[in-house]
C-alpha cells in the first residue's frame, strides 16, 4: 500500500510540473503579481467552509450528546490535517477526529463520523452530477467519452447507493471487519475485537437513518454550502485577476472542477489530477488554462496553511500522556478492546428498518 501510495505520489508530481512547465512559469507569474494579497482572501474563505463541514458533523449527533462545536471544529481541521500529510487515504483522518472527542462514548464518536461520512460523500455527489451534466454538453467531446463519463458515473453512483444501504441496514462495519483480508492484515485477535465492536456502531448509524432522517438530510444540506464556498473562492479568484468571468460561468468552472474530482479520489492528495480538473473546468467556459492552474496552486497553499493549523490543533487536542499512534485513536472508538456500549435506543436491530 505505500509503495503505491508512492508510486502514484510521483507519478501525480512529475503531472503537476509538466503542466507548469506547459503554460510557462513567466505567464504563472504574470498571472500571480495580478492575484496578490487576493490569495490571502481565497485562503481565509476556507475557515467558513471547514466550519460549515463542522456544523454538518454536528447534526449527526444527538443533542444531548452533541460536544462543543469548538471542539468538534478543532477535530475537524486536526482530521483534515491527518487525511493530507499520511498515506492513509481518508481513514486515518476519520480515527482522529473520532477519537479527540473526550467524554464521548467510542461508539457515538465512530457512528457519527461514519454517518457524517455519507452525508459528505452525498453533497458532493449531488454537485458532482450537476458538474457532469455541464461537462457532458460541451462540444468538443466525441461520443465514446461521452459515454465512458457515463458509465463512471454511473459505477460512481452505485458506489455511494452501497454505502448508503450498509449503513441504513446497519450492516457497513461489520460488512468490513468481517472481511478475510481484514483478519489477514490485523490479526484474528484484533479483527474479532473489532468485530465486537462494530456491532454497536452498526445498530447506532441504523438507528440514526431510521429515526433521524431530517437531521441527516440538513447534514447533507450543510455540507453542500461547505462545498459551495469553492465556487466563493473561484469569483474572488477571477475577480483579482480580472477575468472577463460572468456568474455562470464561474458556477459551470466549479461544477466541472467538483465532478472531475470525484474520479481522482485515488491520488494522493490530487496531485496533479486537481490541477488538470481546474484548467479543462476553466478552459471549457472560454478562459485560459493558466487561469485553472493557477488557481489550482492558490488552492495548494490552502492545504499546507490549514494542515498546518489542524496539525497544530492536534497536537493541543490530543489527549496527554497518550501515545500519539494510530492504535490509541482505535482505543478511544473502543473498535480495538471489543467493548461494545449499551445501544442507547431499544427495539430497533441492525437491518430491522430494511424489513
Amino acid at each position: 500500500m505505500k509503495k503505491i501510495h508512492t508510486l502514484l505520489l510521483g507519478v501525480g508530481a512529475a503531472c503537476l510540473a509538466f503542466l507548469v512547465w506547459e503554460i510557462g512559469p513567466a505567464t504563472l507569474w504574470h498571472d500571480t503579481e495580478k492575484l496578490g494579497w487576493g490569495a490571502g482572501v481565497i485562503i481565509a474563505v476556507a475557515a467558513l467552509e471547514q466550519l460549515l463541514h463542522t456544523l454538518a458533523w454536528q447534526r449527526c449527533f444527538e443533542p444531548a450528546e452533541r460536544p462543543s462545536l469548538r471542539r468538534l471544529y478543532g477535530a475537524h481541521l486536526a482530521g483534515g490535517a491527518i487525511n493530507i500529510v499520511t498515506p492513509t487515504a481518508t481513514l486515518g483522518g476519520e480515527l482522529v477526529r473520532g477519537g479527540l472527542l473526550p467524554g464521548v462514548p467510542g461508539t457515538v464518536a465512530a457512528a457519527t463520523v461514519t454517518v457524517d461520512r455519507l452525508a459528505y460523500a452525498l453533497a458532493d455527489t449531488g454537485l458532482g452530477i450537476l458538474g457532469l451534466l455541464v461537462l457532458l454538453k460541451a462540444p468538443s467531446l466525441g461520443p465514446w467519452m461521452r459515454l465512458a463519463i457515463a458509465a463512471a458515473a454511473a459505477l460512481f453512483l452505485t458506489g455511494i447507493g452501497i454505502f448508503w444501504a450498509l449503513q441504513r441496514n446497519g450492516r457497513l462495519l461489520s460488512r468490513i471487519v468481517t472481511h478475510p483480508l481484514v483478519r489477514q492484515i490485523c490479526g484474528q485477535r484484533f479483527a474479532d475485537g473489532l468485530s465486537t465492536g462494530s456491532a454497536s456502531v452498526d445498530l447506532r448509524i441504523a438507528t440514526f437513518h431510521a429515526q433521524r432522517t431530517k437531521a441527516l438530510l440538513a447534514a447533507i444540506a450543510l455540507h453542500v454550502a461547505g462545498s459551495l464556498m469553492g465556487a466563493v473562492q473561484l469569483a474572488l479568484f477571477f475577480f483579482f485577476v480580472s477575468a472577463p468571468a460572468t456568474a455562470l460561468m464561474t458556477v459551470e468552472a466549479f461544477l466541472v472542477g467538483i465532478a472531475l474530482d470525484l474520479f481522482s479520489f485515488f491520488v494522493p492528495a490530487r496531485l496533479g489530477a486537481q490541477e488538470g480538473a481546474r484548467m479543462l473546468a476553466v478552459s471549457l467556459v472560454g478562459l485560459k488554462p493558466a487561469l485553472g492552474l493557477l488557481f489550482s496552486l492558490v488552492l495548494r497553499v490552502e492545504q499546507v496553511v490549514w494542515a498546518g493549523i489542524g496539525l497544530a490543533l492536534y497536537s493541543f487536542l490530543v489527549p496527554r500522556g497518550k501515545p500519539r499512534r494510530w492504535g490509541s485513536h482505535l482505543q478511544a472508538l473502543d473498535l480495538q478492546s471489543g467493548a461494545a456500549e449499551p445501544a442507547p435506543e431499544p427495539g430497533l436491530t441492525p437491518g430491522e428498518e430494511a424489513g
